[in-house]
């Protein structure tokens, strides 16, 4: 087995605490896409958010953006994109406003929020971007063209619970994902990014058994059991352990380089 494409998670994979690439990642990316390996970016963020991450790695790749709702190259051309149907918008909004929950929606690049409480103002530091001030009319307003709707709890017990609740509410409409500790994803049936690699691997010529997909949390699990290679972070959640054919070592923030120097570059041998 031969290693064609690399795609990577974000945040708790590629990423430290801190939001920054280590120069072991960096390097190890570096050397694949100079060996002729692809690689794509898997990541929940917006795909503005994720740009400059891309950037500093100094390789032109397509991000998958939204958890698979929309892929972009780095240009920004938009390659394909699965947007949740407005009335189950409408459906999950009600919800959310009935219940007093959190909720912000990603339409294209935008980011649309009721109000900058705290749970908006830590989301925009973490992401790096600003979103706008909409308002519940606004929120309504704008369910035409929407890749993906979190909403934020304040602790994992109730993360687990919300999660559990809004499946079973919306469970023909929508796909539900724990993302973080206290985020959960919603994006249209079917969406998530081990579709969204499986389609991109295809337009590149890629077999799935020639993945290596490298994560860390809850919705990353897909993608791990798809690809030919999967690789969880050991800090990563029991879902995408499970899910993983291996782990790397990631207490360095260095465990996406661990992978690739042993699954892509050297073979396949444990991390």
């Amino acid at each position: 087995m031969a290693i064609r494409m690399i795609v990577t998670d974000m945040d708790g994979t590629l990423l430290d605490a801190k939001n920054r690439i280590s120069e072991a990642n960096r390097a190890a990316i570096k050397e694949a896409a100079e060996k002729g390996i692809s690689l794509a970016i898997a990541t929940g963020r917006m795909h503005r958010s994720a740009l400059p991450y891309m950037e500093t790695l100094g390789v032109a790749a397509p991000i998958i953006s939204c958890n698979g709702a929309l892929v972009k190259t780095a240009a920004g051309e938009e390659i394909f994109s699965s947007c949740i149907a407005p009335a189950a918008v409408r459906e999950v909004l009600d919800c959310m406003r009935e219940r007093g929950w959190y909720v912000q929606l990603y339409t294209g690049d935008r980011l649309l929020f009721v109000d900058r409480d705290r749970r908006a103002c830590a989301y925009e530091a973490a992401s790096g971007i600003e979103g706008e001030i909409v308002g519940w009319d606004g929120l309504y307003a704008q369910i035409s063209r929407v890749h993906k709707m979190l909403t934020i709890t304040s602790c994992e017990e109730e993360t687990d619970a919300r999660a559990a609740e809004l499946a079973l509410m919306f469970k023909h409409g929508v796909n539900v994902v724990r993302s973080k500790e206290k985020y959960i994803d919603i994006m249209a049936a079917g969406v998530s990014k081990a579709a969204s690699i499986e389609r991109l691997a295809a337009k590149c010529g890629v077999e799935m058994k020639d993945v290596l997909a490298l994560g860390d949390s809850d919705n990353d699990s897909e993608m791990l059991a798809a690809a030919g290679v999967g690789v969880a972070m050991s800090t990563g959640t029991a879902a995408a352990k499970q899910a993983a054919d291996f782990l790397a070592a990631n207490e360095a923030a260095d465990g996406v380089a661990r992978a690739v120097y042993a699954y892509a570059l050297a073979g396949i041998k444990e991390a």
